[in-house]
């Protein structure tokens, strides 16, 4: 009896094993997408880097017509 009941969870820990591998085998197939996903967008936005003084110019230029709308 005590065999037959050992043999059993030997088998269910197997097939988890097995599971887990697979699972395991999906996580890392997506993570690779994920990271081709990442590049496209570090390249996108490679245009900021470009043009960051007209970015900063505008972010002063609001943060200084705040300050003259609080002075009023």
């Amino acid at each position: 009896m005590k065999q037959d009941l050992q043999s059993h969870l030997n088998k269910d820990v197997r097939e988890d094993i097995e599971k887990l591998y697979d699972h395991a085998k999906i996580a890392n197939g997506e993570m690779g997408d994920i990271k081709i996903s990442l590049e496209r967008v570090v390249t996108d936005v490679g245009w900021l880097l470009k043009y960051h003084w007209i970015i900063a110019t505008a972010a002063i230029g609001g943060l200084i017509a705040g300050l003259l709308n609080l002075m009023k």
